[in-house]
């Protein structure tokens, strides 16, 4: 009679937590990335031509910051995922802002109020919503860099002190041995 051997293999299941943390890693970036895929196309040329290269460089500099600080990535992968849906999420919001303030006019808010109001008051809202989208799509990733450079400055500047300061001490400890030594 032939033996027959079969190779036996032992496998582990995932477990919740680790099922989770895939999901994690792998859901919430998609669904940022298709948040954002929404935004741009949602405002077309501005999307194109401003939303698309700020939030991209947003990215890219996560990504670097990430790469130049591991002991840091994963908080910076997290913040870069939660200000870029964040960035999202609020032009997403004034525009739909903008959409309801378009349709008011000086006259629907002098009848709201019971007062007479200027008739160039409808238009400022609308001027100073459209105001605040510019400033929103333009200074939250100058924000976002500017936070992830200066991260990275500190960073690069506590390492320099921590090397010096491992230089003096050991230049004292070497200086304590010799003394021993000497004894």
């Amino acid at each position: 009679m032939a033996e027959r051997s079969e190779i036996l293999t032992y496998k582990q299941n995932m477990s919740r937590a680790e099922t989770l943390r895939v999901m994690k890693a792998v859901v919430f970036p998609l669904a940022v990335f298709g948040l954002g895929m929404f935004t741009i196309s949602n405002f077309a040329n501005f999307g194109t031509k401003l939303i698309c290269p700020l939030s991209g460089a947003m990215w890219f500099c996560g990504f670097i910051i990430a790469l130049l600080m591991p002991a840091q990535r994963q908080e910076i992968l997290r913040q870069t995922l939660v200000f870029v849906a964040g960035y999202y999420v609020s032009l997403l919001a004034i525009k739909i802002l903008l959409g309801v303030v378009s349709g008011v006019s000086s006259e629907m808010i002098a009848a709201s109020y019971d007062q007479a109001i200027p008739t160039s008051t409808g238009n400022a809202m609308l001027g100073y919503v459209q105001t605040f989208l510019w400033f929103i799509s333009v200074l939250t990733p100058i924000g976002f860099i500017g936070m992830q450079v200066k991260r990275l400055r500190d960073f690069k500047r506590n390492q320099t002190l921590y090397k010096t300061f491992g230089q003096k001490r050991s230049i004292r400890n070497s200086g304590k041995e010799n003394t021993r030594s000497l004894r």
